[in-house]
């Protein structure tokens, strides 16, 4: 008894207590077992529901605010709590969810309790609303008139800890320069700072506002408790067009309510007849098969960026998952226009597609490959973070590149999550298998699922990438060319802002340096790409070009006519840096750590390079690029000068100080 007593103190302290999510009202009471949350009043109006776990049984639950003692005595007087579909009734399984739903009608305080439930027989889970329950609630400031632009506004409210509202803002929107203000003192003290314009008005300057309700957010860590005023001023004549004063202490500000951010709902599950995780949290597949109309129905549902991929299909080999020879259905949200895109790939070598030859990993349709593209793009689209694309193929084809389905049993395939390059095409996976794995799927099964996707409340902005030192040729100099994987986003998709195929040239050893020349010297590079011409993937002549992808052999003949060779492609034997299985060049912020972990690896004992020796004639252009003859997306910049660069406005690699790097090649030179 005693130890009760003390939980229901606790509980008793805790209640009301102010959070993120906004006053804590408590944690649903089960009836079934299977249902937890915890509930806020995020404002007069919305309750939060922190970590809510529903199996989805039964199916007509919903919330439901009742206004009686007791939920079990509910005279009708409640009211249904649409979810932000607009869904009346929960619909699916929740795990640990979170959720932010708006009551229809009146006020969190009008209401006694809030339930889970069927109907008023059938109450599945409740928590009450304490009668001295705080809600925080938005704060009106009344109205002001400016001077300056015919500013002024019907009412200023304090809408939460970090947004104000202004209602029927005017303004005539012909100042240069004209800003939302705030600060902690009056317009015109250097404490005083901009607030941005509402992100559904990026303008360079505040438009016309006639009668207008305008939300703005204070920006970094400011809060309503450290400003003292909020209006619009003009900086270029540092002019105070109008503002509204005020004053809230820290105290005042724990009634305001918190800004919550709308949590990302899971969206539903398959509505095909199976599903199979591919990764955790990331890609499932789902797919039907109809064998009475040959056709297999496959649909993607993934994490992905608008300008990544999802692959699957049948792997190369019977009796392992294998990316070569595998035979697999490419999809993607084109980020030019937000359409979903589908294509039936061949994945004959480990390399970028080569248009010409048909070889790498190319769309069955292209002409050298001779294939079909069996694949038909049903619907395609990205709800809440998750992109779900809909395709059907057959089930089998008497296309060559393509592989049948097997519905008799588990047969391996592949998967693979990758950006496309500037060319429409895949590039290199940069998530598959983890770790590297054997995966299996049985067409045949008659009925299995997967748990909903939801995508993560904060998803985290692209890595910056490396910064690499340039390298400076002090005279007539040599560079050593090798290739190594590209770094990702903070490599080479980073620092040339586009995809490659996961492999770069490494100049001095180092990824994909910026090289300064001038003209009338000469250069050599010793070259250690790879040439065995049998090989897409192992055949890598350096080249230097006018053209940004490089790839010279891809092209067909009006693209090469566009394009303008300074140095004839050579070809020497292959070396390279190496990755061990697990590095993730994302987790490294400087370049020199990421590179401690590479291993340098040659394929013939004591290897000869081939030497380009490059003259740079009077005519070179100011920027070219150093690239691989056989692939784009390999090397980047060459600037090219008529007088000595000055060292002092660039952070530079000399090459008087790679006389080490020299002596430890002196053996190849």
């Amino acid at each position: 008894m005693e130890r009760l007593i003390i939980s229901l103190m606790l509980v008793a302290q805790v209640l009301g207590a102010e959070t993120e999510y906004g006053n804590l009202v408590g944690s649903f009471v089960d009836e079934t077992n299977d249902i937890a949350g915890t509930v806020y009043a995020a404002d007069d109006s919305r309750f939060y529901i922190k970590g809510f776990t529903f199996d989805g049984n039964p199916s007509c639950a919903a919330f439901y605010a009742g206004t009686t003692d007791n939920p079990q005595d509910d005279d009708g007087s409640g009211v249904v709590i649409p979810l932000k579909s607009g869904s009346e009734t929960l619909g699916r399984p929740y795990q640990n969810e979170d959720l932010l739903i708006t009551l229809p009608t009146r006020k969190v305080k009008d209401y006694r309790w809030l339930s889970v439930r069927c109907s008023s027989s059938e109450i599945l889970a409740y928590v009450f609303i304490q009668s001295d329950l705080t809600v925080p609630s938005p704060t009106s400031l009344g109205s002001f008139t400016g001077t300056q632009h015919k500013v002024k506004a019907q009412n200023v409210i304090l809408l939460n800890r970090k947004q104000i509202r202004f209602v029927g803002l005017h303004y005539d929107g012909t100042a240069p320069g004209a800003v939302f203000w705030a600060g902690p003192d009056n317009p015109r003290a250097e404490t005083s700072f901009e607030v941005p314009h509402p992100s559904s008005n990026p303008v360079t300057r505040l438009p016309m506002y006639r009668d207008d309700t305008v939300t703005v957010t204070l920006p970094g860590d400011f809060t309503i408790s450290d400003v003292r005023f909020i209006g619009i001023w003009c900086e270029p004549f540092d002019a105070d067009f109008g503002h509204k004063t005020f004053s809230v202490s820290s105290q005042d500000e724990a009634n305001l309510p918190p800004m919550v951010k709308p949590p990302t709902e899971a969206v539903p599950g398959t509505d095909l007849d199976n599903c199979q995780v591919m990764r955790s949290e990331m890609f499932h597949i789902a797919w039907m098969a109809d064998m009475d109309n040959n056709m297999m129905t496959l649909e993607f549902r993934g994490l992905v960026a608008a300008n990544q991929y999802m692959a699957f299909g049948i792997s190369g080999s019977t009796n392992e998952t294998e990316m070569v020879g595998s035979d697999v259905t490419v999809v993607w949200i084109d980020p030019n226009d937000s359409t979903a895109k589908a294509a039936d790939y061949y994945l004959s070598r480990r390399s970028q597609c080569i248009p010409n030859t048909g070889e790498g990993a190319c769309p069955d349709d292209i002409p050298a490959a001779g294939g079909v593209n069996d694949v038909e793009l049903i619907s395609g689209s990205t709800t809440n973070g998750v992109t779900v694309i809909k395709v059907t193929r057959p089930l089998s084809t008497n296309d060559t590149l393509d592989t049948p389905f097997d519905l008799s049993g588990s047969v391996y395939v592949s998967w693979a999550i990758g950006f496309l390059n500037p060319t429409g095409h895949t590039a290199k996976h940069d998530i598959l298998p983890s770790p590297r794995r054997n995966v299996t799927v049985n067409f045949g099964l008659t009925s299995s699922q997967c748990p909903a996707l939801k995508a993560p409340e904060n998803v985290p902005d692209a890595p910056e990438p490396w910064e690499i030192e340039p390298i400076v040729a002090d005279g007539n100099d040599t560079f050593v060319a090798m290739i190594g994987p590209s770094g990702g986003q903070k490599g080479y998709q980073g620092i040339a802002n586009q995809v490659g195929w996961g492999i770069a040239w490494y100049i001095n050893d180092t990824l994909i340096p910026e090289l300064h020349v001038r003209r009338g010297n000469t250069y050599r590079f010793l070259i250690f790409g790879g040439d065995d011409e049998s090989d897409p993937s192992l055949y890598h002549p350096f080249y230097i070009s006018d053209k940004q992808d490089g790839g010279y052999i891809q092209k067909g003949p009006s693209e090469q006519m566009k394009e303008t060779i300074y140095a004839e492609p050579v070809a020497g034997p292959r070396c390279e840096f190496q990755s061990s299985s697990g590095l993730i060049p994302e987790d490294y912020d400087q370049f020199a750590d990421y590179k401690a972990r590479l291993t340098k690896k040659c394929y013939v004992d004591n290897p000869q390079p081939a030497v380009l020796t490059w003259k740079v004639e009077e005519n070179t252009p100011d920027l070219v690029y150093y690239q691989c003859y056989q692939h784009r997306f390999f090397g980047w910049k060459i600037h090219v000068t008529d007088s000595a660069v000055d060292l002092s406005t660039i952070s530079v690699m000399s090459m008087t100080l790679m006389s080490c790097l020299a002596m430890v090649l002196a053996c190849w030179i």
